[in-house]
């Protein structure tokens, strides 16, 4: 089950440049804890009002930052794209690169004042402990639960995509996985069956490595990406 929710709550966003556009200790694993700076809300205009779901700020040089959501969240958009972060700084955000198949949208943004989220080295093993974290329908929730298996988004393809046993809301997709270290360990895209899927950090480096490309700052400044 993909997992969006609609927001018809308006960002006052007045930008119009062609390229990346934006403006300027773990917490309690519960709804309404104290957001991390670096996850994000992220609005898509479509016909119908927005599409809403959550992102995370995973790079950042110069001027600009790179926003990691689900290309389900985005991909319906006829209209502006924008992302808000816990501090009340709100941005619009150019579609940088997507990936159907795993569920990944790179959003090109304006630099915040907001440290980016190291992404980890290691996918998680079963039976790891992992936190996902998003807005819902509006309020912030971390939930934690255990890694459960690794499977594959159809044939042909490389089992990637991990399982986890905690549930996962309406809102929440696009949102981070997080490793015991407070790294990201993968970025979630649905939930069912009192499971989460995602894909891992491995699937999220690559897919990140291929983004990165798409702008000339970003290519010559992440270089965990360059040297995978």
């Amino acid at each position: 089950m993909m997992i969006t929710t609609r927001c018809v709550r308006s960002f006052l966003l007045t930008l119009s440049i062609g390229v990346a556009v934006a403006v300027t200790a773990h917490p309690a694993l519960s709804e309404g804890s104290e957001p991390r700076p670096a996850v994000v809300r992220v609005a898509a205009e479509d016909n119908g009002g927005r599409s809403c779901g959550s992102g995370t700020l995973v790079a950042v040089e110069g001027k600009v930052g790179l926003v990691l959501t689900n290309w389900h969240v985005v991909r319906d958009a006829t209209g502006q794209v924008s992302v808000e972060f816990p501090d009340g700084t709100r941005s619009a955000a150019t579609v940088l690169k997507v990936d159907k198949t795993w569920d990944l949208a790179a959003l090109l943004i304006w630099r915040p004042e907001v440290a980016a989220v190291e992404l980890a080295d290691e996918p998680p093993k079963p039976g790891d402990e992992l936190t996902i974290a998003g807005y819902g329908s509006g309020s912030y929730r971390e939930a934690t639960g255990k890694a459960v298996q690794y499977v594959s988004p159809g044939e042909g393809h490389p089992f990637e995509i991990v399982e986890l046993s905690v549930v996962a809301r309406n809102g929440d997709s696009g949102g981070p996985i997080f490793n015991d270290k407070g790294q990201m360990a993968g970025v979630l895209f649905g939930s069912a069956g009192g499971r989460t899927d995602g894909s891992h950090c491995g699937r999220v480096r690559w897919f990140v490595k291929q983004a990165v490309t798409e702008s000339a700052t970003l290519s010559k400044s992440v270089k965990w990406a360059q040297n995978d």
